[in-house]
């Protein structure tokens, strides 16, 4: 879990990174770059099904899968998906910011 943790904060870094470094002025000349760094939630996948299943896990972590399976709360891949395209299609939003599914619901 340590790896994955690690993972999600360097990509949340890669993304602030990236919009400074890819935003330009109006009297710059080029093309704005715009970054979204969006958090698509807790979904329901195989990733979350193992974890439920994983005998090491963090306590806290394991007792939060479990009961989003049970309580069915996890998020459907493709409702994210959707919600993902509407905040692209509206374009309501500042480069490199972080946005979460449940920032949004």
């Amino acid at each position: 879990m340590g790896v994955y943790c690690t993972g999600k904060a360097a990509r949340d870094m890669f993304h602030t990174v990236l919009a400074k470094e890819t935003t330009t002025t109006e009297e710059e000349e080029g093309n704005n770059i715009k970054v979204l760094n969006y958090a698509p939630g807790a979904l329901e996948t195989e990733m979350a099904e193992e974890l439920i299943n994983c005998n090491v896990l963090d306590k806290d972590l394991h007792n939060f899968y479990v009961t989003s399976k049970k309580d069915k709360t996890a998020i459907m891949p493709q409702d994210s998906a959707d919600l993902l395209l509407t905040v692209l299609m509206n374009d309501d939003f500042e480069s490199g910011s972080h946005i979460d599914y449940w920032d949004l619901k």
